[in-house]
């Protein structure tokens, strides 16, 4: 099975049809590595120096794996920002002769790189499963945790849901601040599902954003043209396709609260919120929150996912995690060598100086095994 190599956006592109049939049927599909988020990404923050590399692999004719690397420098990654939330190889069910296939085509391209990094993959994926047992060998993979993302399975119903998890004084305060909400003046709690609602309601939710601490520290959504490039692009891509929803609280006729999220597969993906701190004591913040997820039972989909670190209000409703690790790949040429014998030191310089050791390694192959 011949491995193919897109190096253009225009061609990538043309892969639309066939990607997308591939993330349907790959157990690793998610929101983050659809073709419309990574097409998006790719116009909005790819350097000018920056080389797309889209490794495909096909068999009669069907896309059956697919890996989305770009080449910085001397560095191969998986395309990735904190902009997407994990990333990912797309493999058919079972299919071990891909990624082994995949990750020869990587090493047999060695010379252009010295470090391949996969970053925020999840720890359970086949793609980690396959990595820890041997398939991009002959290449050393040494992989580190580095983050663990709350998600909610969604069974029954929000309001089993909501009475089981919280206590009847947290119920009791979550009325009062709507109640609160209701005094400042009207107050209305929409989900907004049309293309140009949800457009002008995000639209809303970057003002509400950048009143917020957000703005305060630059960190705004508009503070950064790339950034409101690309969300505005993915809004509206995923609103055509009936994928996105915004939840919007407004009092006395102005935006309080937004949460934007998007549903891929069986996943909610709660990806933006922010609130008017003017309105903080009725926390609208909250408010948007459990409204999306009671949308997400609604819809009757499988999974609630957080997304992001394990930040306390995500925990409260939820302990349930996923981790993630970054996986660094390495080949024998001297550079990419002494990268890898820093990378499995570094903890350990670390420790003999008294610091904080910040990612656990999770498995450290060694190069020069054999294929």
């Amino acid at each position: 099975m011949p491995v193919t190599l897109v190096e253009s956006i225009e061609r990538f592109d043309d892969l639309r049809d066939a990607w997308t049939a591939l993330w349907d049927r790959s157990p690793t599909g998610h929101l983050f590595d659809t073709h419309d988020w990574l097409a998006a990404w790719w116009r909005a923050f790819a350097e000018p120096e920056d080389r797309l590399r889209v490794y495909g692999l096909r068999e009669d004719g069907r896309l059956v794996a697919a890996l989305p690397a770009m080449l910085r420098g001397r560095t191969l990654r998986l395309i990735f920002n904190h902009y997407l939330g994990r990333s990912e190889l797309l493999a058919e069910h079972g299919r071990d002769d891909a990624y082994r296939a995949l990750f020869g085509a990587v090493h047999d391209d060695r010379a252009l790189w010295d470090v391949f990094e996969l970053p925020q993959i999840p720890e359970d994926s086949p793609t980690v499963a396959a990595l820890s047992s041997g398939a991009a060998d002959p290449l050393g993979v040494h992989a580190v945790r580095v983050i663990a993302s709350p998600f909610l399975q969604l069974e029954g119903t929000y309001d089993a849901w909501y009475e089981a998890r919280f206590s009847s004084k947290k119920r009791q305060q979550d009325r009062r601040k709507y109640r609160q909400a209701e005094k400042i003046g009207p107050t209305t709690l929409v989900t907004h599902t049309a293309v140009e609602d949800v457009v002008a309601a995000f639209e809303r939710g970057l003002e509400v954003e950048d009143k917020s601490w957000k703005g305060e520290e630059d960190s705004a959504i508009v503070r950064d043209p790339a950034t409101l490039a690309f969300m505005r692009d993915v809004v509206r891509r995923f609103a055509e396709r009936g994928a996105a929803r915004l939840v919007e609280q407004t009092i006395d006729g102005r935006a309080a609260a937004f949460l934007l999220g998007f549903v891929a597969g069986d996943t909610f993906y709660f990806h933006k919120t922010g609130y008017d701190p003017a309105f903080g004591k009725a926390s609208p913040g909250r408010t948007v929150l459990l409204a999306a997820i009671q949308l997400a039972f609604a819809e009757g989909l499988a999974r609630f996912d957080f997304l992001g670190a394990d930040d306390p209000y995500k925990l409260e409703c939820s302990p349930a995690v996923r981790p993630h690790v970054t996986v660094f790949l390495h080949h024998g040429g001297a550079r990419s060598r002494l990268l890898r014998q820093k990378k499995r030191w570094t903890p350990t310089i670390q420790r003999a100086r008294g610091q904080a050791v910040p990612f656990e390694v999770r498995f450290d192959r060694g190069i020069g095994n054999r294929r």
